[in-house]
């Protein structure tokens, strides 16, 4: 199984010859400076003692980010030792029955052939270093440093991919000053949130895993109750929060609002220090 001390070396070596690199947990690293995004690489703990799968992603710090579930509706890719050949481009998995097609199975047959990252490797902080340099930094530092560049390829690459939920695409919009997108998927959104699903319903303030010994199904229900009641309410209270300026199109507010979750999101991952507070693509020409 993975370790944390595994992974601080792994990323050390990266981090030293890398400095826009910061980590900001035991499993993940960040571009820095941290604007409008968090493009991190992040590595799963592998069941594995000696094998382990890196990934990068690249998601809104102002939209989900202030919770731990970041990579979720963002896009997300895991990479190899080396880059992937011709023709398996990142439009190439964009195309419909990809799988079927005559080529695909050359793929599987070139992953065999360049292997996996192995703790056992003496070499591995080069060679991880190595694919991060070529196969994550050019991708990912123009859409941490300019939202401009996220949002073509958000159009371009995560919108096709139909990886994305209807908040996060609201958000995305508001962002980039597409009001009427913006309204378009909060018309589709609100009727999960004109009235409070859960009523009357209050969650318990701390909500811990029961106990062994009172881990029975009625305990396990009531804490996964209490945790999506949780999420609901948060997503519920933002979206409640941004509808009157929406309709008003106060693009002024939409902009202070945006703000205001990514400095929550900054607090909350505990990386003010690195954050640069930028305008927004929808404040420009805003006096």
């Amino acid at each position: 199984m993975t370790t944390k001390k595994q992974l601080a070396r792994l990323f050390r070596d990266v981090v030293k010859h890398n400095p826009d690199f910061v980590q900001v947990n035991p499993h993940a690293i960040w571009i820095r400076p941290i604007r409008h995004a968090i493009a991190q690489i992040f590595i799963h703990r592998s069941s594995s003692a000696d094998v382990f799968w890196p990934r990068y992603s690249i998601t809104p710090l102002y939209w989900g980010g202030a919770t731990w579930d970041w990579d979720i509706g963002s896009f997300s890719e895991g990479f190899r030792r080396e880059p992937r050949p011709a023709p398996f481009t990142r439009d190439y998995f964009l195309q419909p029955d990809y799988q079927q097609r005559p080529e695909f199975p050359k793929l599987a047959a070139w992953a065999a052939t360049v292997g996996d990252f192995a703790w056992a490797d003496p070499e591995i902080g080069r060679i991880f270093t190595r694919a991060v340099e070529e196969q994550v930094l050019p991708l990912l530092c123009p859409m941490a440093l300019d939202h401009h560049a996220y949002l073509d390829f958000y159009r371009s690459h995560i919108v096709p991919s139909l990886g994305l939920y209807d908040q996060q695409r609201m958000a995305i919009a508001l962002a980039a000053g597409a009001l009427d997108e913006a309204r378009e998927y909060l018309a589709r959104i609100w009727r999960w949130y004109e009235s409070d699903t859960y009523g009357d319903y209050e969650p318990p303030e701390v909500l811990d895993y029961p106990k062994r010994g009172a881990r029975t199904q009625r305990a396990i229900e009531a804490w996964e109750k209490a945790g999506r009641c949780t999420d609901y309410r948060r997503r519920r209270r933002r979206i409640l929060e941004i509808v009157e300026p929406l309709r008003a199109d106060d693009r002024v507010a939409i902009a202070a609002i945006l703000h205001r979750w990514e400095a929550e999101a900054a607090r909350f991952h505990d990386v003010e220090r690195w954050w640069e507070p930028t305008p927004f693509p929808i404040e420009q020409g805003l006096t």
